[in-house]
């Protein structure tokens, strides 16, 4: 992001994936090369708060946001692993077509297999923290039930009175909507990660198939003039 589009953020709002805002953006701190290492946010209770700036994403219709680690990890690996698959296919066209020797493609072909197993090793370790998210938000949902359930009952017996149920009860059913919509989104995360390890094995194994015995002939290739 430029600079321009850091200062423009001043003053406008720093909101969760979720649309709730968070506060404020009264500026941005520099690190000692002068570069732009923190955004500072004041909250409702006026405190100040600063985030990393790679966990800001910004978008021109719906402003600023801030991003979980794991959905900044998620992009990162959905925009960086079609990228090494689709250079591993290259490279096996290249060898299958006897356009590179055994031995490039023998040292390129063992660093993208090392990062698609890297990336699938950090990919299911997204899904295990996931699944631990996932169950969190029903956890809390089962609560809020709970909370519900207690908050109409002593209503219905006469132990609440009725503007303070109604601020009660609509606070619960926002937070169940919250927690709801987290465990939605984290569903789709979920089946986004799961794709991509199931793409890293598809790869890993066309590469084990491809791998060669013994040495091939290389096709050379001779300029003339004509």
């Amino acid at each position: 992001m430029s600079e321009n589009i850091f200062s423009s953020l001043i003053g406008k709002s720093l909101k969760d994936e979720h649309n709730r805002e968070i506060g404020r953006i009264v500026s941005f701190i520099l690190d000692p090369s002068a570069e732009i290492k923190e955004v500072l946010v004041e909250n409702r209770n006026g405190k100040l708060t600063s985030y990393p700036i790679n966990k800001i994403k910004v978008t021109p219709q719906e402003g600023a946001y801030l991003i979980s680690d794991i959905e900044r990890q998620v992009e990162n690996l959905c925009k960086n692993f079609p990228i090494i698959c689709k250079k591993r296919k290259i490279l096996e066209r290249l060898f299958k077509n006897k356009e590179i020797m055994p031995e490039i493609y023998e040292s390129l072909s063992s660093e993208f297999d090392k990062s698609i197993s890297e990336m699938k090793a950090e990919a299911q370790k997204l899904l295990d923290d996931i699944e631990g998210q996932i169950q969190v938000q029903e956890e809390t949902i089962r609560s809020l039930q709970s909370a519900r359930a207690f908050l109409e009952m002593e209503y219905g017996v006469g132990n609440v009175g009725e503007e303070v149920f109604k601020q009660s009860l609509l606070s619960i059913l926002k937070e169940i909507k919250y927690a709801s919509y987290r465990k939605m989104d984290l569903l789709k995360t979920k089946d986004k990660i799961s794709n991509i390890v199931l793409q890293a094995d598809k790869s890993v194994v066309g590469s084990t198939e491809n791998n060669y015995s013994g040495q091939r002939e290389v096709v050379s290739v001779r300029i003339t003039n004509e």
